[in-house]
């Protein structure tokens, strides 16, 4: 059963929006284009666990992806957990490519790629660190000890593992993605005794989603930047050039497309990089529009709340940010 789908990307639909409407000749662009390279390789390594979880033969399962719980002063984040009467699972997915190395005293792992070294974060004890803290977070809400187990999954096949025989810190606790259902049956076949009653089962399913805070991403001061480093317009569907023109109720472009809703992409780069309220002013500006009675009209139309009187009002645009495809 999920109980709680995976978040919106939205850091990958800011970084996606910041890559289209940056200037040209930033510094910081090539920076850009690489986070958003990692974001988007982490999110569809991530995601592609699903189907495996799906083939889980087991009524009591029930899945969270993408929990981010508080402790003390910070959080910490799982990319899924497991949860049954009798144990917990907490999966750490990666989606590198390359010859990947594990070394047992030095708990590092080396990527090589085309002939290039990089060091990358142990996720073993990444997701052992997630391990303590959910125990600890499970202990200070009164509920019974569970065994939890960690797991670390590589979701590419693109990516060869080399661990050593003797390395029984990383042996069994990393593996490619297709062997999952078999280690997670090993797992269940081991753990046979309940442990949580039904009441333990819903109340720690109301917790964690009552607990889970999602990430506040700030993309432009990620990278210390601000409205002026944006190109602004309406970008046109059919040949993604910025600078569509509002003629007769239409939004055309020098290739000849037409449309009557192209400012909603624009209007959402907006809410992704900006704000997600904006004035008829700030509108005008942003999409290059010179009549201030046609940015009215088109705010208008969003049918969204709004916020103050005459040229003070702000419409709530917000909403545009789930609709990655307007």
């Amino acid at each position: 059963m999920i109980c709680k789908d995976h978040d919106e990307p939205i850091k990958l639909w800011k970084l996606e929006s910041l890559v289209g409407r940056a200037r040209n000749g930033l510094q910081v662009f090539p920076e850009i284009e690489e986070s958003l390279r990692i974001v988007s390789i982490g999110d569809r390594g991530e995601r592609s666990l699903d189907y495996y979880i799906v083939l889980i033969e087991s009524p009591d399962l029930l899945c969270f992806h993408d929990l981010r719980l508080p402790r003390g002063d910070y959080f910490f984040q799982i990319d899924t957990t497991l949860l049954t009467p009798r144990f917990i699972l907490l999966v750490e997915v990666k989606n590198l490519s390359g010859d990947i190395y594990f070394d047992l005293e030095t708990k590092q792992i080396i990527r090589v790629l085309n002939g290039i070294s990089e060091k990358f974060p142990n996720p073993v004890l990444q997701v052992l660190q997630q391990k303590h803290q959910l125990e600890q977070f499970l202990k200070a809400h009164r509920f019974p000890d569970i065994p939890i187990y960690t797991l670390v999954v590589f979701a590419t096949r693109k990516g060869i593992l080399h661990i050593k025989p003797n390395d029984t810190f990383h042996l069994g606790n990393v593996i490619n993605i297709q062997e999952f259902i078999f280690k997670y049956q090993k797992i269940n076949n081991a753990n046979t005794q309940p442990l949580w009653n039904d009441s333990h089962l819903q109340a720690v399913q109301e917790l964690l989603l009552r607990e889970h805070t999602p990430v506040q991403v700030d993309v432009m001061k990620q990278f210390g930047l601000t409205l002026n480093d944006l190109k602004k317009g309406v970008r046109c569907p059919v040949c993604k050039r910025l600078g569509m023109e509002r003629k007769h109720a239409s939004w055309m472009c020098q290739c000849s497309a037409t449309s009557k809703d192209a400012h909603l992409s624009g209007l959402r780069d907006y809410a992704l990089l900006v704000d997600e309220w904006i004035t008829n002013k700030e509108a005008r500006d942003f999409l290059r529009i010179e009549n201030r009675e046609v940015s009215k009209y088109l705010l208008g139309q969003l049918n969204v709340p709004k916020a103050g009187v005459g040229k003070g009002m702000k419409y709530q645009i917000g909403k545009l940010i789930n609709s990655p495809y307007i």
